[in-house]
């Protein structure tokens, strides 16, 4: 028997014999349940949250600061062209 065709029946086969194990384990009922997020990670993800939105505002009003010093001082003002990424909830009130 020569040994290459049983080289180039391989690949097929193998292709074949794990066709039927993805279809085979498709037929059994998922048990797995989704895991539930702790409320504790939300919360502290809403504080990192409110401490990124206070530093972005200092860093703005460092800019606005820099900007209003670099005007007095007769400097040609670029463009403001920078904003916020993000509003809070409570401004857009």
């Amino acid at each position: 028997m020569n040994l290459t065709f049983l080289l180039y029946l391989a690949c097929p086969v193998g292709m074949g014999v794990m066709m039927w194990m993805m279809m085979r384990n498709n037929d059994q009922p998922q048990t797995k349940t989704p895991i539930a997020r702790p409320i504790g990670d939300l919360t502290g993800l809403h504080q990192q949250l409110q401490s990124l939105e206070s530093q972005q505002a200092s860093i703005m009003a460092e800019i606005q600061r820099l900007r209003a010093e670099e005007s007095s001082r007769g400097f040609d003002s670029a463009p403001e062209t920078t904003s916020p990424l993000r509003t809070s909830p409570e401004s857009e009130a």
